[in-house]
């Protein structure tokens, strides 16, 4: 996907340790997501037979002191992105007692790589004596991604529809970003199509200027109105106190005020958790009254 120019970021921010507290003005579940969950995290990795980097595992650091089996996020970076910009909000999805596997690749538009992370858990979770023995849920997975990592997630889920159980994107690009890169020999093998998608779906986006050219809010629409499920779609326009654009997902952005919706609908697709239905689901659902998302919709 050709948006090196557009997604220029700044790597290596650090990991911040508080979430930004939920104003009293924040609609209810939304609020709910924003602080960081009940658990607490670590971050590991996986390595091929040559040492290599090929996942971050960001996890509960207890899973005995869930009481559940951990549900899975695999997720997909952006163009030119890696795991690292993305974990204030990979640490807080797993704070919540969720296990994320971001791949380490800098092109994940072919969505190969982000289903391979979820096999990958699961032959662990069969594993006798491995650390997520007997912990993970793999009947509960979410394939999550930002930018070319989210066509990446969709194109994970159509392809997968028995293994990957819900979808959740952020900033889908418009169809022609698609291009040929280290992940995808052609375009067509980076081209997602959401009217394939089987799984409930999440797709959330800004009416930010960079998001106006790479992921506009129609485009957005046309892609929730091809979905033929339960889908939702958060068209966000300040988070963390600033305007959100296509990067406020990543740490070097603002990515807090996104954080609630999107923590929720984890939530309740992989945990069932039914206080977090009413923002999804009609009638009156909460995200699709928010002031602070305009042009939201349910179905």
């Amino acid at each position: 996907m050709a948006l090196a120019v557009l997604l220029a970021t700044i790597p290596g921010a650090a990991v911040r340790g508080a979430t930004q507290a939920a104003s009293a003005a924040t609609p209810t579940i939304e609020a709910a997501g924003i602080p960081a969950g009940p658990y607490a995290t670590t971050t590991s990795t996986v390595t091929d037979s040559a040492g290599n980097i090929t996942y971050y595992v960001y996890r509960p650091a207890d899973y005995g002191a869930l009481g559940f089996l951990s549900p899975i996020v695999t997720w997909g970076d952006g163009t030119k992105a890696t795991p690292g910009m993305y974990s204030d909000l990979l640490t807080h999805f797993a704070s919540y007692g969720l296990t994320v596997i971001a791949l380490n690749k800098t092109d994940t538009g072919s969505g190969i790589g982000i289903a391979a992370g979820v096999s990958y858990l699961v032959t662990a979770s069969n594993t006798p004596g491995n650390v997520f023995s007997n912990r993970l849920d793999p009947a509960h997975v979410a394939a999550v991604g930002h930018s070319q990592g989210a066509s990446g997630a969709v194109r994970a889920a159509s392809n997968n529809p028995s293994l990957i159980t819900a979808v959740l994107t952020f900033s889908l690009p418009d169809s022609k970003w698609d291009g040929a890169n280290t992940d995808c020999p052609t375009a067509a093998d980076c081209s997602h199509n959401t009217a394939l998608l089987t799984q409930p779906t999440f797709l959330l986006a800004t009416h930010g200027l960079l998001d106006s050219v790479i992921a506009p809010p129609a485009t957005e629409k046309a892609d929730f109105n091809a979905i033929p499920g339960h889908a939702v779609l958060g068209l966000i326009k300040n988070s963390g106190g600033k305007s959100a654009d296509h990067n406020s997902v990543q740490d070097s952005g603002n990515p807090t005020g996104e954080y609630g919706y999107a923590t929720e609908w984890l939530e309740y697709e992989l945990r069932g958790t039914t206080s977090a239905a009413r923002a999804f689901t009609n009638p009156n659902s909460e995200i699709a009254s928010n002031t602070n998302w305009p042009g939201s919709a349910v179905k």
